[in-house]
């Protein structure tokens, strides 16, 4: 019997209303025949007031009774659509992550799945029972629950689609799929109907909200395509995201190609993501500057904090300075890791929150060393000033002002006329 795997997240469930009418749809696929593992998410904001409880009764909440009390938001929603199942006449069952049998190492509130033991899912799937499974979460080797940091949730859906031999991972939310630009910036995005997980994992690691970065990864590694689409229904179109997609075939006659009219520009880039919850380090450090900094970058490894648009220069004889982006959320304790590495050698460390960072998104992106210069040309001609650029072959970032984002965002993809439909000669080369 085929094994469906569905994830709905918060946005979907936020009111009442919402959890009866995701009910229903897993209903429907239920009475269809299929066996039924749903994936959800903590209702609305639940995890940020969570968040802003344990804030309010702590200068510095323990991180694994912050986990603990985090997970309650998932396991809310699990049970109260669990509740509304069983209403419609669908036997169901409500489980925590560790109940799932997910299985999860690292530090608290950046737990990395280690494995999923099927068996307590195929219990209750071998009884004919939708289980709906609290996602962001797991056990870790020593019994305790780990969060997987935000977007978890997405995570914990590929995991369990991996376990379970499911091809496709469906991930219901808010939009009817992955689109070309922040619907909120940019008039008409363009729906991307395919999506090479490369491409995807870019996206969302540079702002795309639509999917977690880590679910594409794992999903990537493990052969499962993702399906994104709207879970009331709305609009006309989804995104698949896998490995079998137009843009990942490297074969002559399908290399993401020049558009017509000669630009080199058009042919590789998929998006325009941007991400305002960054900010920017800047390191100073003397003695022997080149081994200190590059301490600095093993201390933010050793936190699991990743680092981007790093800039390393001279300043004066004996003395470099460091930029680098990273998660704003993750400043504060990045700041302290680095002080304690630099400051007593006379070194100096502090942060710039007034930055945005805004990406170009694509495949082959360096094999056309026009298309950076034009989007610098773009945004220079839209009065942004990037302050630090970095470019892969999938994605050119630049670090701009954070109230310029929104212009920068415009303007690049104006410029690459990502809201217009390809031809269909083109498909490939901008899907």
């Amino acid at each position: 019997m085929e094994i469906r795997v569905q994830k709905y997240g918060g946005s979907s469930l936020a009111t009442d209303r919402q959890v009866v009418r995701v009910a229903g749809r897993v209903a429907q696929s239920y009475r269809q025949g299929a066996q039924v593992i749903v994936v959800v998410s903590a209702r609305g904001d639940t995890t940020d007031e969570l968040v802003r409880a344990a804030e309010a009764v702590s200068s510095g909440p323990d991180p694994h009774e912050t986990d603990k009390l985090l997970a309650t938001g998932e396991n809310g929603s699990a049970a109260l659509l669990a509740i509304a199942l069983r209403d419609l006449g669908v036997p169901a069952v409500s489980l925590t992550g560790p109940e799932a049998g997910m299985r999860a190492t690292g530090r608290p509130g950046v737990g990395t799945v280690s494995h999923v033991d099927a068996a307590p899912v195929r219990r209750w799937l071998s009884r004919r029972h939708v289980v709906v499974v609290a996602g962001f979460q797991a056990r870790d080797e020593l019994g305790a629950v780990i969060t997987l940091g935000r977007g978890g949730s997405d995570t914990s859906a590929v995991a369990l689609a991996i376990a379970h031999d499911v091809s496709l991972c469906e991930i219901y939310t808010d939009v009817d799929g992955v689109r070309s630009a922040d619907p909120r910036i940019v008039t008409d995005p363009a729906l991307l109907d395919e999506l090479d997980a490369e491409v995807m994992a870019e996206m969302a690691f540079s702002g795309a909200r639509v999917l977690h970065s880590r679910a594409v990864e794992l999903a990537a590694a493990h052969g499962v395509d993702i399906l994104v689409a709207d879970s009331a229904g709305r609009g006309h179109g989804s995104t698949i995201i896998g490995r079998r997609t137009g843009m990942l075939d490297t074969s002559a006659e399908t290399v993401p190609r020049p558009a017509p009219g000669g630009y080199e520009n058009r042919a590789g880039v998929a998006a325009v993501t941007h991400d305002r919850s960054v900010a920017q380090l800047v390191v100073r450090a003397g003695g022997e500057p080149a081994a200190r900094v590059a301490g600095v970058l093993d201390v933010l490894a050793l936190r699991q904090i990743a680092v981007g648009s790093v800039v390393w220069r001279p300043v004066g004889e004996d003395e470099l300075q460091l930029t680098c982006s990273v998660p704003e959320v993750a400043a504060a304790e990045a700041l302290s890791a680095v002080n304690g590495v630099v400051v007593p050698d006379g070194g100096s460390a502090w942060v710039r929150r007034s930055v945005g960072a805004v990406s170009v998104v694509g495949i082959g992106l360096l094999s056309r060393p026009g298309l950076t210069a034009l989007a610098m040309r773009t945004l220079v001609d839209a009065g942004v000033d990037a302050e630090c650029v970095s470019c892969t072959q999938a994605r050119t970032t630049f670090l701009v002002e954070a109230e310029q984002v929104p212009a920068a965002v415009a303007a690049l993809h104006e410029q690459f006329e990502l809201n217009q439909e390809p031809d269909e000669e083109d498909t490939r080369a901008t899907a």
